[in-house]
This record gives structure tokens, sequence and C-alpha cells, in this order.
């Protein structure tokens, strides 16, 4: 006898009759064939509510198909009444309704299927019955697919099943990996069909046994970037003994991030593949079989097989009618229940097959970089960043994702490591939504370009920006034709190391400005050459020049006139240079600055810092300034220095210098020289001195030679020396000596141009006649 109980009360409905399948690892789905009197069900109130089949079995206790109202039908008037039709599903069901983009962060599967299925829980209830261990997992994906598309995706990636059980008003959904978790209904006979099947004890008279073969080995490998050189590979090869039996499958990627775990999926996947291999097909009359539950075969017939052994029901297509269309009853011949199964040798690995396909990401997608609060770049050792999709709707973050660079070697290559804010592109290897790769970066209505477009869309820029402050660092490409221009620019220190040789070609004007200081260590030798000429200034720069040199007018008017005169007594054929050079000196501005100049050197200084113009006008103003240097002197080869104040010139061992034709030294104050021993001056032909007050020399010894003549002249006298003897010339000559010695005779003139000192008669004579 069966009845039905709905919600709208006690025989509203009656169960005419019922048919449905239930299965291990899948959705059962029961039709229930109704009367009423009621030509006018509330489907409303009836759909999504629990109703339950029960049946009673031989034994007569009462055996319960409970579900889901998902479906009912008015079929229209019949013999006994109003016919509907009813469809229960489990509340599992309920998931397929339900599409969604979600992250999951380290939680195990079963973590996850809890919390995924919490919302259906007033359907039913989730028992968890599993065995084994099951690895955190860092980052899962539901992408695109319904809940329940998801939940079996992963339940088949591990290797766990499920199954449902029946109570009065509930059914209840269980989570296994184990055959030994499985509870058994009781042991079963099988009597074959010899007429009739009906029995006072509920059995099989259908027993078919299958076999099929199966792969018979399994080959992974996976790749785990953290430990790149770790040998992944795994294999497994089953125990098959027929033909054929050890085909191997080899699958990439495993599933895996370690060998340990890939051992466990090889298994995993041998198990899976195997546990197709026996089946047994069977009909009877055993109402409580479900899908999920044991049974044995019992009996006294030994040519059934599997006798004595144990089976799980895999699937159970159940059938039954009734011929009392009130609240029920049984059929003429005492019993209308048949039912169909699938089961395996409960010794025989459970796991269910993957045929759930997973929710690949076709193409690339975009994301925002997130990260910790108050930073703005959050990246780990390996330089992986977070990203939120724009499909999250929980804002959530993703797990750590890699970052495509342009070149990455062992502690070399390129590292950028985008900012959080930025949107970037995103790919997933393999299509895999839990394996995200960050590949690039793109704009958007919040991050503009640096430089508007189109207005600068010659421009190739990589600009980046001060952490936690108001700067960037930035190079520049200019291709507008004329206007080709490098430009860089560093917020705050630039700083190169070569370890070889740097060599630079400028076929132009290479200006240089520098704010502070500038040093320059040279390891071995210094050269430095010019074509035209050299000039150094120190004590100012710009207009600081002009100002010093406009009190040294005098000074400078005076060089002019000593290079005149240098040129005219130097000889030679620079002669004309020379003058030329003397009235650059004289002029105001000393060679160093021209207006041209000036304007240049006054635009590099107020150069853009704000990254506006990609250093243009700083590029146009140099080049100012380096036109100007083609009026610093009209002739080559001059080298030109001005201190404003002091200069000092040190030098350790020698100090050499050569002057082809003239030197001139004009100061304004005072010469001081200091020799430590000997000092030696060689002229070629004439020296001239003039000193406006007096001379002094002082020394122990003072020794004039003079190989022609030596004259000695001072107002109102002079002595003159050459090869005749002296000749003393003065309007008065006084002598005063305490004595006078004249000897007779005189040495040879060899002798005295010899002597370390002056030649002199001795006088012995006593001023007074004393």
């Amino acid at each position: 006898m069966g009845k039905l109980s709905t919600v709208l009360g006690k025989d509203v409905l009656v169960l005419q009759r019922f048919e449905g399948l239930d299965r291990m690892n899948g959705l059962f789905e029961y039709h229930v064939a109704c009367l009423s009197e009621d030509e006018n069900v509330d489907f409303d109130s009836l759909m999504g509510t629990n109703a339950t089949v029960s049946i009673k079995a031989r034994d007569g206790s009462d055996k319960y198909f409970n579900g889901l109202v998902t479906e009912a039908r008015w079929l229209g008037a019949g013999e006994n009444g109003i016919r509907y039709e009813l469809t229960l599903k489990p509340w599992f069901w309920l998931a397929t309704l339900r599409r969604n983009q979600r992250i999951f962060h380290e939680k195990t599967v079963i973590e996850i299927l809890q919390e995924l299925l919490a919302p259906y829980g007033s359907g039913g209830n989730l028992t968890v019955q599993t065995q084994g261990t099951y690895p955190t997992l860092e980052y899962t994906v539901q992408f695109n697919e319904s809940d329940f598309d998801f939940a079996v995706r992963m339940m088949e990636r591990h290797g766990i099943s499920y199954f449902f059980k029946m109570s009065d008003g509930a059914h209840e959904m269980v989570l296994t990996d184990s055959v030994e978790s499985h509870e058994v209904l009781g042991a079963f006979p099988v009597k074959p069909y010899v007429g009739h099947h009906q029995e006072d004890t509920e059995h099989l008279w259908e027993w078919r046994p299958e076999r099929r073969m199966t792969t018979g080995a399994i080959r992974m490998t996976d790749y785990n970037f953290k430990t790149p050189t770790t040998v992944m590979e795994k294999d497994q090869t089953g125990s098959a003994s027929y033909a054929h039996g050890q085909i191997e499958s080899f699958d990439w990627p495993g599933d895996y991030l370690d060998p340990g775990r890939g051992t466990e999926m090889v298994s995993l996947g041998l198990d899976r593949a195997q546990g197709h291999d026996k089946r047994y097909e069977a009909m009877g009359d055993i109402v409580g079989l479900f899908s999920g539950l044991k049974i044995s075969i019992a009996g006294d017939s030994s040519e059934v097989p599997g006798k004595g052994d144990e089976f799980l029901c895999l699937v159970a297509h159940h059938s039954y009618t009734s011929d009392n269309y009130g609240s029920g009853g049984t059929s003429g011949d005492g019993f209308a229940f048949t039912a169909r199964f699938v089961m395996m040798p409960s010794n025989a690995p459970l796991i269910p097959e993957k045929k759930s396909r997973r929710a690949d990401v076709r193409g690339p997608m975009t994301a925002v970089v997130v990260g910790a609060e108050g930073e703005e770049i959050d990246c780990d050792e390996y330089g992986r960043i977070l990203v939120r999709f724009p499909w999250d709707l929980s804002d959530a973050r993703s797990m750590r994702c890699r970052v495509s660079q342009n070149w990455g070697g062992g502690s070399w290559g390129g590292m950028i490591i985008p900012r959080i804010g930025m949107e970037v592109v995103v790919e997933f290897l393999d299509g895999d939504p839990d394996k995200p790769l960050v590949t690039g970066c793109v704009y958007n209505g919040k991050n503009m370009v640096a430089y508007p477009l189109p207005a600068h869309k010659t421009k190739s820029v990589f600009r980046t920006d001060s952490h936690k402050a108001t700067g960037f660092n930035e190079m520049v490409f200019e291709d507008e034709p004329g206007q080709e221009n490098i430009a860089f620019k560093a917020q705050q220190d630039w700083s190169r190391l070569v370890l070889n040789d740097s060599i630079s070609r400028v076929k132009r004007h290479d200006i240089e400005s520098v704010g502070m200081n500038k040093m320059v260590e040279v390891g071995n030798n210094l050269k430095m050459e010019a074509g035209g000429s050299v000039n150094i200034s120190s004590g100012g720069t710009g207009p600081d020049i002009k100002s010093l040199l406009g009190g040294l007018g005098g000074l400078m008017g005076k060089s002019k006139s000593l290079v005149k005169k240098g040129a005219s007594e130097g000889g030679g054929s620079s002669g004309g240079d020379l003058g030329k050079f003397a009235g650059t000196l004289g002029a105001k501005d000393l060679g160093f600055i021209s207006g041209t100049g000036g304007a240049g050197r006054s635009g590099m200084h107020s150069a853009d810092e704000e990254g506006k113009d990609a250093n243009h006008k700083l590029r146009e103003d140099g080049t100012k300034y380096g036109e100007s240097g083609y009026s610093l002197f009209e002739s080559p080869g001059v080298v030109n220095t001005f201190a404003s104040n002091f200069r000092s010139d040190t030098t350790g061992v020698a100090s050499v210098e050569s002057v082809g034709l003239t030197k001139i030294l004009n100061v304004g104050g005072a010469v001081k020289e200091n020799v430590g021993k000997k000092m030696t001056t060689d002229v070629g032909e004439d020296i001239e001195m003039t000193s406006g007050k007096t001379i002094l020399n002082k020394t122990m010894k003072h020794t004039l030679i003079a190989t022609q003549k030596f004259t000695i002249a001072a107002p109102g006298a002079t002595i003159e020396m050459d090869a005749s003897g002296i000749t003393i010339k003065a309007f008065t000559m006084k002598v005063q000596c305490p004595s006078v010695d004249f000897n007779m005779g005189a040495p040879s003139q060899a002798t005295v141009l010899q002597a370390p000192q002056a030649f002199c008669e001795e006088c012995q004579g006593t001023a007074g006649g004393d």
C-alpha cells in the first residue's frame, strides 16, 4: 500500500502511481501520479515544499521517498478524479538554480561544500561521513557555474561521493569517500522468475554480472613554481590480468603541488578508472533499497555469482502502481512494487567519475590591484600581487597572482610591481580560474595616461610614481619628426655603475647644469681635448659672474694691454691671434656669457619638474646655451680660467709649464714665491723688471755675473764693468772705510768669470789717513 503526504493536507492528493530513479553521485527524480477531488489545486502552496511517498514493504514497515516538489502538472479529469503529476527532487537540486562567481581562500573541499550549501539547509540536512584527509586549498574559484555544478566538480576532483537518505518528511544528503561508511540494508535471496514473482519476502529475480575493460595504469605530473626543480611525475599500475589490462593514461596537470599529494592523486585516478570494472544489474521488489545502501546475496542457490558477497547499490529505478485510488492500498496480487538496480562489489573502490567540465575562462579579463590597508604596493617575495575581479560581488581578493615580466632569470631580469588601484590584465593558465596570471596593465577613466592623448601620441613613456610621496621617475621617447628626443627625469638621485668602459659620443652640444657640487675621481689618467676653447670659472654662475667681473674691469683692461704688448714682442705668426685674444679679454663678459647663452642657462635652471613637457623646454634652452659657445673666443686653442676669489695649485713632485711665445702675468696686488732649495731662471734674450718703489734681495751669498758688461746706475752716478775694467762716474765719490788694502795685480778674466763670488780688491787704507 502506498500513500502521498503533502503540505496540502491528508488525502487532498492521493497516490496513483509512483516512478523514479536515484543514483550515487546524482540527483534523484521521482514522478508521482495522483488524484484529487479538487480541480484547482493551489500550485503556489505546493511548489518547493516537501512531499513524501510512503510504500509499505512486505515486512509491514514503511519506506519513504521524500523530495521537494519542483514541478506540478494538471492532467485533466480522469475516471476517479482530477489527475495531477508531481516531480520530486532533492534539496541539492535547488543549487542548480543559482549561477555564481565566488572565491574561497584557505579552505578544504569539505569546508567549501559546507559553506556553499549552507543557504539550502532549509531543504534538508548535509552530513559528512568522509574518512580521508583533504589539503587546505589556497585559492578556489567558482566561475560562471551553478552552485550545483561547482559542488559536484569539487567532489569529483577530490574523490568524494554523495547520496541521499530518506525519512518521513525529509531527506538527507551524505558525503562519503569510502564504501565502508555505507549502511547495510540486509541479505536478500536471488530467486529467478518462474511465471510469477510474488514471494513472502523481498528478493531479486534477476541478477546479471558484468565486466568491462578499464584503464590499467595512471601517470601524472604537475609543476610548482616555488619548487621548480622538484620531480613531480608519479605513476601507478593496476592488477588487471586480462589482455590489454594495463594500458596507461597520462594526465596533465595532475592537480597537485608536491610529490606526496601527487602519489595520492595517482592512486585516486587509478581507483576511479578501475572502480568501473565490475557491475551487477538486478531486478526485484526490495522497497527500501536506495542508492548508497549495501546488501548481500543470501539463499541456497550456489549458481548465483557473488553469493555471500556484499554489494553497494549505485542506481535504483523504482516503480509502484496502486489499484486503490483512495488513500492507498495493495494491488490485486498483493504487491505492486518493482525496481531495477545497478550494483558494484563493496570491496571495489568507490570514486566518482569526472563528468563535470571545469568552467574555463575564455580569454583574459581585467581586475583591480588591491592590498593591505594604507599601502600603495603590496607583494610577496615572488612579486605576487592581489587583485579584485569586477564579477566578485563579495569583494573578496584573489590569491597572490604572479606577474608576467619582460625577462626573468636567477636574480636577474625585469621586475615591475603593479600598484594598488591599477587595472591589470589577468589571464589563466590552461583556462583554469584557479590559476590567474597578471600579464599587463591598462588605463581607465580614473587612471589616465601620463601625457594627454592624442596630443602626445608620438611619445613612448615609462613613468613611475614615488611611493607614498609626490614625484616620479620618468623616461620618455619622443618620435615627432625633427623633435626626436630621449628624456630622463630622476626624482631624487641618478646613480650609474659601469664595470668596464663608459663611452659617449655627442655629435653636437653636450650641456650639463649642476645645481650644487660636482666631484670627479679618476683612478689613473685624465685627458681632455677641446678643438676650440676651454673656459673655466669659479665663484658664480650666470648673472653672478657678470656682477663679479664688473669690479675687475681695470685688471682685465691691463691684461688686454699686456697681451697686445706681448703679441708685438713675442714675435711669431700668432701675433694677430694674440691681438684678437686681447680684445676678447677686454670685453665686459670675458667670453663667458652672451645674451643667448644667458637665456639658455636661465631656461635650464627653471626646467619643468612636474612632468608636463618631457624636458622639452630644457632641451630647447640647453640647445640655445650650447649655441652660445661658438662666440666665446674668436680663435681656437684658448684656455680661459676665472676664479672670483682664490686659486691654489699644489704639485707633489714637479710642475712644468711651457709657453711657446708669450706669457703674461697680471697681478693686481702681490706676488709671493717660496722655493725650498734652488731656483733657476734661464732667459734667451732680455729680462726687464720694473718696480714702482723698491727691490729688496736678502741672501747669505749673492753672485752677479755679466759676461760682457755690468752697469749699475743711480741718480748722479754709474758704475760700468766690462773687459777693460771698472769705470765709476759720479758727481761726488765718498769712501768711508776703517781700512783699505790695495794689492797689485789682478786675476785673469777667466778666473773671475768662474769665481763663485764677485772679484774685489781688499782695501787696507784707513779713512782720514789712519
